[in-house]
């Protein structure tokens, strides 16, 4: 440290000769001799790789004739040190092998700085290399992630498997995930099933998965045939999406924002799955038979479509006693003599807000809206079935129904255009009973029906409610609030399963019979 004594002498010789030290100091110059460096990619910052491989990557060098050295980051630390001559302008760097170990989609970080002989650094520029652990594929004009795994399409217990966005995936034959295993798929994903497989491709899920869509990027399953527009998709080019528990405590994951397209019979298939699963914003888009197959568990399901099912929409059986809301049934053109949403067996399911539309009334064929038939106890409320040339809803076997508190109900709900049986064999109960000049007697499940002349109900439709279309002009309200349901349902005290043209959940994600987006 400085002393006081030697402080005062230094302010005195500055005082007396102040040239002497201007012209000391004057002698150094400690300017930058050169501008401040700048590094760049040539080409693209990004690279998908698979464990094993190397990049190499060329770099853009501008050092003002005075560049001294490139360092290489990576993962945000410091890596190694490349001297560089004064004047280069470009330098090629090859990576590490990938690592075995890493996820699809993990993510190695390098970054690159040009120093130069002033030690002034660049900006630090980015590259990216995104783990990819499936080879490619083309179909069509498409080049996709073949998703070749496990032993035969088996995914074995303890193995998790996620499908990243931005990544399209070539499923080529059946996959099969084991209980303890999980499938993670992000939003936007495209899993293309090969339509040609020797056995037809679908993924079973006795595990978990996490399908993770939104209304703007839905996962989309769907025929590798959508690629080679010579050879169009069609209904039946694979086989099933199907989750398997163990009962009403099972949790298989949670599947939101899935369109399921030119799938096979029963292509999204529920069996024995839990209520912890969560189930929301589904589609199955014309499939070769039956859209939605639900037997035994409680699942609960909201926001869901069946559009142009070949077999019928809905199919819920055996002992299934799940919940559902927001449920939506459309029919284009007439495929067969089907019931379009049948419940059987012992089921008891509770639903509400539901429309069933069919191909038009004047077809001239038999169909059913709704069927309940064996011991099935469903309990139905704010429903809208219409457009079907008969059977709107048809009850048999052994479906009891007495009241609003009996085993089977359907209340608070229309039929409409359905010129032929609206309400067949027990279901004429639900239409309450009639005086006899057909005025009504009583109507204890509060339904739409004013009259019975001739033989024939007298129904009041909803205007905007047609064919293919399910969003009514205006809400259409109703005495009965499914909240009182249980926690599972949302308030929603108007019939069908949209509330008009500013509420329709359905904008985005959902296909149009035509194949247009909503």
């Amino acid at each position: 440290m400085m002393t006081q004594m030697k402080k005062q002498s230094l302010a005195i010789a500055l005082f007396l000769f102040p040239a002497i030290f201007i012209g000391i100091s004057s002698c150094r110059d400690d300017s930058p001799k050169f501008a401040t460096p700048e590094i760049a990619v040539t080409g693209s910052d990004s690279i998908d790789l698979s464990p094993g491989e190397t990049v190499k990557i060329s770099l853009a060098l501008k050092g003002d004739g005075g560049a001294k050295s490139v360092v290489v980051m990576k993962n945000g630390g410091f890596l190694r040190e490349y001297p560089v001559h004064a004047t280069a302008t470009e330098f090629v760097y090859t990576t590490e092998a990938v690592p075995g170990g890493l996820s699809e989609g993990d993510e190695i970080r390098y970054g690159f700085i040009l120093t130069n002989n002033d030690n002034v650094d660049s900006p630090e520029i980015p590259f990216v290399i995104k783990v990819a652990l499936y080879g490619k594929v083309s179909v069509g004009d498409a080049e996709l992630y073949n998703l070749n795994i496990g032993t035969d399409g088996i995914v074995s217990a303890g193995t998790e498997i996620t499908l990243i966005k931005n990544r399209n995936y070539f499923v080529p034959g059946p996959l099969t995930f084991e209980p303890g295993s999980v499938l993670k798929i992000e939003e936007g994903v495209w899993l293309y099933m090969n339509a040609g497989a020797q056995f037809p491709a679908g993924i079973e899920i006795g595990g978990e998965a996490y399908i993770q869509g939104t209304a703007v990027d839905p996962v989309v399953m769907t025929s590798s045939r959508v690629l080679t527009p010579d050879n169009p998709a069609e209904p039946g080019d694979w086989s099933v999406f199907r989750l398997t528990g163990t009962g009403e405590s099972s949790n298989n994951g949670k599947v939101s924002y899935l369109r399921i397209e030119y799938g096979g019979d029963r292509a999204f298939r529920l069996s024995d799955v839990g209520e912890a699963t969560e189930i929301d914003h589904v589609q199955v888009y014309k499939s070769e038979g039956e859209g939605f197959m639900i037997t035994d568990g409680n699942a609960g399901l909201k926001y869901i479509v069946a559009t142009d099912c070949k077999g019928g929409s809905y199919r819920l059986g055996d002992k299934y006693a799940g919940k559902m809301q927001f449920v939506v049934s459309v029919n284009s053109e007439y495929f067969a003599e089907n019931d379009d949403f049948a419940i059987r067996e012992d089921a008891a399911p509770v639903i509400s807000n539901v429309t069933l539309l069919g191909a038009g009334s004047g077809l001239g064929k038999n169909t059913h809206g709704m069927r309940m038939r064996a011991n099935a106890a469903p309990k139905v409320y704010n429903a809208v079935i219409a457009e079907f040339p008969r059977r709107g809803l048809r009850a048999a076997d052994n479906v009891e129904i007495t009241d609003l508190d009996g085993r089977a109900v359907f209340a608070y709900s229309y039929i409409f255009n359905v010129p032929r049986d609206p309400f067949r064999d027990l279901a004429k109960a639900f239409a309450g009973t009639f005086n006899a000049d057909g005025t009504i007697a009583t109507n204890p499940f509060h339904n739409n029906v004013t009259n019975l002349t001739g033989g024939n109900y007298t129904l009041k439709s909803i205007p905007g409610i047609g064919i293919a279309d399910f969003v009514p002009d205006a809400e259409q309200a109703s005495e009965f609030n499914p909240t009182s349901l249980g926690s599972f349902f949302a308030a929603a005290p108007f019939v069908g399963a949209v509330k008009n043209s500013n509420e329709d959940w359905t904008k985005g994600w959902v296909k149009n019979p035509d194949g247009s987006i909503r």
